[in-house]
């Protein structure tokens, strides 16, 4: 699925350069003392209730952290990309651990997902699939609001939730590999429905997407912190961000899926630790293949 990438952005600006400075500064900082600043985020994970369910598609794994409120919360359901199943996934990409880092009030839903071309999907139905992780897990979704957010591949089956009424914000992260004007449609189709974007190996397929939604708020890379993300960036329904990080790197180092989660409109829990510095990870033994 790999497209080339072409030189779409022709330098960095001085903010682009400022950034740069910045994310080193955090990278050097933060990998000086990884087991004091990850300890917190093994405590919260620990602390939250991990369920690896059964479902009629395959299996479903949910992290409901502790201090969970489902009237304010929101839900997320996280679809991962090919050549890994949910089960690989869910550890080696440390998932629980990125959604503890974001502090947010959200349980956090992953479902088997295709893991090759011309493999059907298993979970087409969106509102279907919470509500058996509802009755199953014994909690409610969070009433805020619900998000899809979906690796590579995982456009597939993301596509296949557009049409459900539940569905209020999506993010793609490198995932746009084709199909452009099918997500264009449902982001002009409500005022409610919020798209973020990121582009790195679908660089192609997400300025295709941009240039159809002249109101999209683009930013060249990702802000080192969450602080120095502009404001528009942060409060826009439709965000397109060019990723400094390749495309696995996206999903496994802590950076992207924290930063793009805190953009969501939700409360963060207070015994999270959400003030760590993005991409602070407990490291993981387990290998992390080049999924696609």
């Amino acid at each position: 699925m790999h497209r080339a990438r072409n030189a779409v952005v022709a330098g960095l600006s001085l903010v682009g350069l400022v950034w740069l400075g910045a994310a080193l500064a955090q990278q050097r900082g933060s990998a000086a003392t990884p087991s004091d600043a990850a300890g917190p985020i093994a405590i919260a994970v620990e602390a939250g209730k991990h369920l690896r369910l059964d479902g009629p598609h395959g299996p479903i794994h949910v992290w409901i952290p502790a201090g969970y409120r489902a009237e304010t919360g929101a839900t997320i359901v996280y679809v991962h990309g090919y050549f890994n199943p949910v089960d690989v996934a869910w550890t080696s990409h440390q998932l629980p651990e990125q959604a503890a880092l974001s502090g947010l009030n959200a349980i956090l839903i992953a479902p088997e997902a295709p893991v090759q071309q011309k493999v059907g999907v298993n979970y087409p139905d969106l509102s279907e699939l919470i509500r058996f992780v509802e009755d199953k897990a014994v909690v409610q979704r969070g009433a805020a609001l619900t998000v899809a957010i979906g690796h590579s591949g995982a456009y597939r089956t993301i596509y296949e939730w557009l049409d459900e009424p539940m569905l209020d914000q999506v993010i793609l992260v490198d995932a746009m590999y084709g199909d452009e004007d099918t997500i264009v449609e449902w982001a002009k189709a409500s005022d409610r429905h919020r798209l973020i974007m990121i582009g790195e190996d679908t660089v192609l397929g997400t300025e295709a997407v941009a240039a159809k939604l002249p109101e999209i708020v683009t930013l060249d890379r990702f802000p080192p912190t969450y602080e120095m993300w502009p404001a528009e960036a942060k409060s826009a329904r439709l965000l397109y961000i060019r990723s400094q990080f390749s495309h696995m790197p996206l999903v496994t180092e802590g950076y992207a899926l924290p930063a793009v989660l805190r953009l969501l409109p939700v409360e963060r829990l207070a015994d999270l630790p959400w003030k760590l510095p993005l991409g602070t990870l407990p490291r993981s033994d387990a290998g992390i293949d080049a999924a696609r």
